[in-house]
């Protein structure tokens, strides 16, 4: 009988000793030799092999401010074509309807506001607004989320619009909330308002799959009511009209406007950042390939690998340089934001966002903030993977104290 009753049993031990074995080898890979394995920068070796972004299409050193502001159409037209696609066309925003939503029905946070906004023909997005308490105008952060505004607040609230449009699976249910934090961070799906608001920042915050669903086979058709090739692209413009809302709203400081994103909001904030002047400072956490790290930089995330996850993103043109260099690098998508503040923020586990290419994007970016008199381009790298924790709020806040208060 005893010998029946192991015999019964075996399939299901050998099915767990699998189990085991696989999230071993899952584990040792992720941080021994996959995406979570620790960066370690050689800073010295990583300068000086940086690009200048000074140097213009010719190889010619710029020298002067003017020779600069002459330059930077070029580069701006060369990240559409070659990058991101191109810019939809200025619309200005209005607001269709805006209430206040009580603190008991946010989540316990106070200040709320939520707005609908339209732009374009027709494209209708939500905007939540957290104003903190005392004399305004107040600093602003501009950011996006990534599963809706209601997911960005504690116990998702119904009083906060959930997504207009479709959205992933894993984001339709507070069920998967807990994993997302473990994996991604605390303050992945949305940032900590009270650090926030108490150290007298506003928080303006949507959700960019209202406009562009962040899918790619929903994907082309928003594009294409938008004139719009890339999704990246596409909510730098929705930044744009956000920031319409807050330029005519008193309580915010129009002359501090920060762009905030990480991951592939980072690569957006960026964007968003070097096309708009009213943004006056921006923050980008592990924003990779197409974001801080120069795509020349064979390191992390392949251009293959992102053009084929993520088509949608990008201009069709930008999967051409899976084996050659661009003509255009993010050193210099990084320059159009000076003399403007900004943060760079890696991982020391994240190679796949490759840390060592964004520094070398940022130390080819800082010559023209030099020559513009700006503050230089901080880079930080944190301990940790590729997720949202206090330390990247804690870089945030005490960063944008220094440079804008």
């Amino acid at each position: 009988m005893m010998k029946l009753q192991h015999a019964r049993h075996r399939p299901l031990q050998k099915a767990v000793v699998a189990a085991f074995v696989a999230a071993a080898a899952a584990f040792v890979w992720l941080y021994w030799a996959g995406p979570y394995r620790t960066v370690v920068l050689d800073r010295s070796a990583l300068a000086a092999a940086a690009p200048n972004a000074l140097d213009d299409a010719s190889g010619e050193r710029i020298t002067t401010p003017s020779a600069w502001q002459a330059r930077r159409p070029e580069i701006v037209e060369s990240l559409q074509a070659e990058v991101y696609g191109r810019i939809p066309a200025g619309a200005r925003a209005r607001i269709v309807a805006r209430a206040l939503v009580p603190a008991t029905d946010a989540g316990g946070i106070a200040g709320v506001e939520q707005i609908e906004i339209e732009a374009g023909d027709g494209v209708r997005f939500n905007l939540v607004l957290v104003m903190p308490r005392g004399a305004a105008p107040a600093p602003v952060i501009v950011m996006q989320n990534f599963c809706g505004n209601q997911a960005a607040f504690p116990g998702r609230p119904r009083a906060i619009a959930p997504p207009r449009n479709a959205y992933p699976i894993p984001c339709q249910s507070g069920f998967f909330d807990p994993p997302h934090r473990a994996v991604f961070g605390e303050w992945m799906l949305g940032p900590p308002f009270q650090r926030i608001i108490a150290r007298g920042y506003a928080l303006a915050i949507f959700y960019g799959g209202d406009v562009i669903p962040d899918h790619a086979p929903d994907a082309p058709a928003a594009l294409a009511a938008l004139h719009a090739e890339g999704a990246i692209a596409a909510w730098a413009w929705t930044h744009a009209r956000v920031i319409d809302v807050l330029a005519v709203d008193p309580r915010i400081d129009q002359d501090r406007i920060v762009a905030w994103g990480q991951s592939r909001f980072g690569k957006v904030a960026l964007l968003a950042g070097a096309l708009d002047p009213r943004i006056d400072a921006v923050v980008a956490l592990q924003s990779g390939r197409g974001g801080d790290a120069l795509t020349a930089h064979r390191a992390g995330e392949s251009v293959s690998a992102i053009t084929r996850t993520y088509p949608h993103w990008f201009s069709p043109r930008y999967r051409q340089y899976a084996l050659r260099d661009p003509p255009v690098d993010q050193h210099e998508l990084l320059a159009l934001i000076a003399p403007r503040p900004l943060l760079v923020v890696q991982g020391s586990r994240d190679s796949w966002a490759d840390p060592a290419g964004a520094y070398r994007a940022v130390v080819g970016a800082r010559p023209v903030f030099d020559l513009l008199g700006g503050p230089p381009p901080r880079f930080a790298l944190r301990a940790g993977t590729h997720s949202i924790t206090d330390e990247d709020w804690r870089l945030t806040l005490d960063f944008l104290d220094a440079r804008l208060r």
